[in-house]
C-alpha cells in the first residue's frame, strides 16, 4: 500500500487554504509521529507563511494589496506542499505496517487520495514509538475528544477515562505490555449529542 496525499490547493479559496494550514499546524504540533527536526522546522515555515497571508489580508494599505496577498498565498502553498511531502514520507516508510499508513496521514489532518471522499466511522489505535505506548487517532473537527480504555475486551467493563483533548489524537503511555485492550472515543461537538465510538482492539507491545 502506497499513500498519496491530496490537498487540492489550487482549488481552494484563501480562507480555505488558511483554515487547512491551521488544521495541519494544530494536528502536527506535538504529534510524536512527526517529531523529526526536519518536520518541526518545516512546520515553523508553514506557520510563518500563514502569519504572512493573515497580515496581508487584514492590512489597511491598499497599495498592490491583491498582488501581495497572491504572493503570500503562493508561499503558503509551497510550504504546505513540502510539509505534505514530509508527512507522506513518514506514512510510506518501509517499516510502517500498511494498516497504519492511513492513520498516520489522518493524524496530520490530511487525506490520502484514495480516501479523500471517504469518511471514517470510527477512530484508530496504533503502536507508539515507545514500548507500552499507543496513539489514538480520530478525524478532526470536534471541539474536544474524550477517550477511554479497558483491559476487559469481552464485556468492556471497568473503562478508564483518559485525558480529554482538543486535538483528535492522544498518546497513551505506561500501558501494560503484551496486553490486549479495548479503546473508546467520543467527539464533543457543539449542539450535537454524540455517542461513544468503539471498541477498537489493540495489543500493547
Amino acid at each position: 500500500m502506497h499513500i498519496q496525499i491530496v490537498l487540492k490547493q489550487k482549488r481552494q479559496s484563501n480562507l480555505t487554504a488558511i483554515c487547512n494550514a491551521e488544521q495541519y499546524i494544530s494536528s502536527i504540533t506535538g504529534n510524536p509521529l512527526f517529531s523529526s527536526a526536519v518536520i518541526v522546522a518545516q512546520l515553523a515555515k508553514v506557520e510563518t507563511a500563514l502569519n504572512s497571508i493573515h497580515t496581508e489580508i487584514i492590512s489597511a494599505n491598499a497599495t498592490k494589496k491583491a498582488a501581495k496577498i497572491s504572493a503570500a498565498r503562493d508561499t503558503l502553498d509551497r510550504e504546505v506542499k513540502y510539509l505534505k511531502d514530509l508527512v507522506q514520507g513518514v506514512a510510506n516508510k518501509p517499516e510502517t505496517p500498511d494498516t497504519e499508513r492511513l492513520s498516520i496521514v489522518e493524524s496530520a489532518g490530511m487525506s490520502d487520495r484514495a480516501h479523500a471522499t471517504r469518511s471514517a466511522s470510527v477512530f484508530r489505535a496504533i503502536q507508539g514509538a515507545v514500548s507500552g505506548t499507543i496513539i489514538l487517532l480520530a478525524r478532526g473537527g470536534a471541539k474536544a475528544n474524550e477517550w477511554q480504555y479497558t483491559t476487559d475486551v469481552k464485556n468492556y467493563t471497568g473503562r478508564i477515562a483518559l485525558e480529554t483533548t482538543t486535538r483528535a489524537m492522544l498518546e497513551v503511555p505506561n500501558l501494560p505490555v503484551n496486553t490486549t485492550i479495548a479503546c473508546f472515543h467520543k467527539p464533543i461537538i457543539a449542539g450535537v449529542k454524540s455517542d461513544w465510538e468503539g471498541p477498537v482492539i489493540i495489543m500493547v507491545l
